[in-house]
């Protein structure tokens, strides 16, 4: 990984939970993106666990585990979401953002 993955160091004081999730959710879209940038998986149901790993390793992470491959599935459902119906009004050009929240529970039995 180059410097650019990594632009500045994380804040200071945050809990430990919140770096494990916040570096979490930065590999899920570090695979996602190489996912679809080289066309291994152009849906979540083609995004298997095993292509999940395999591109992971392509791209210099770490194996991930169920939970962040089946963060990646949730990621490319939401990247990839069929385009929305034209309005009356679609002569004129629209920018739309989408807004990804990843949340990471731990449930204690």
């Amino acid at each position: 990984m180059t410097s650019a993955d990594y632009p500045e160091p994380m804040p200071r004081g945050w809990p430990k939970d919140r770096y494990r999730a916040t570096h979490r959710a930065m590999k899920v879209l570090r695979i996602a993106d190489h996912l679809l940038r080289r066309g291994l998986a152009y849906s979540s149901a083609e995004a298997t666990d095993r292509v999940i790993r395999t591109a992971a390793a392509e791209c210099g992470q770490n194996e991930p585990s169920s939970t962040t491959c089946a963060l990646v599935r949730a990621v490319l459902d939401l990247l990839l979401l069929p385009p929305s119906p034209p309005t009356a009004r679609s002569d004129q050009h629209h920018a739309t953002s989408t807004v990804v929240a990843i949340t990471i529970r731990h449930l204690t039995a």
